[in-house]
């Protein structure tokens, strides 16, 4: 799947705001990301999300021997919270 984001602005916007690269290629970052399907965006970042009160995390409670997964489900628990992650690997 290709996705194409693109804006055009004057000389004059980057000159008298703080508009800057920066800002311009972050926005059509936010842009690009917002108009990928969930599923495709799978495949760009990892996506995780753990739920304290889940089938998923009852059962790593009872048969991990991960503390830290463990103990992370526990402190969610006691925050009442659950927990969306995502995560890039860079060459």
């Amino acid at each position: 799947m290709k996705n194409r984001c693109e804006v055009k602005v004057t000389p004059e916007l980057l000159n008298n705001t703080q508009v800057n690269d920066e800002y311009l290629f972050r926005d059509l970052a936010r842009k690009m990301v917002s108009e990928i399907p969930l599923d495709e965006l799978h495949k760009l970042i990892s996506l995780a999300k753990i739920d304290p009160n889940s089938d998923e995390s009852e059962k790593v409670l009872r048969e991990s021997m991960d503390r830290f997964k463990i103990e992370q489900i526990h402190q969610l628990r006691n925050e009442r919270v659950i927990l969306y992650s995502a995560k890039v690997d860079l060459p």
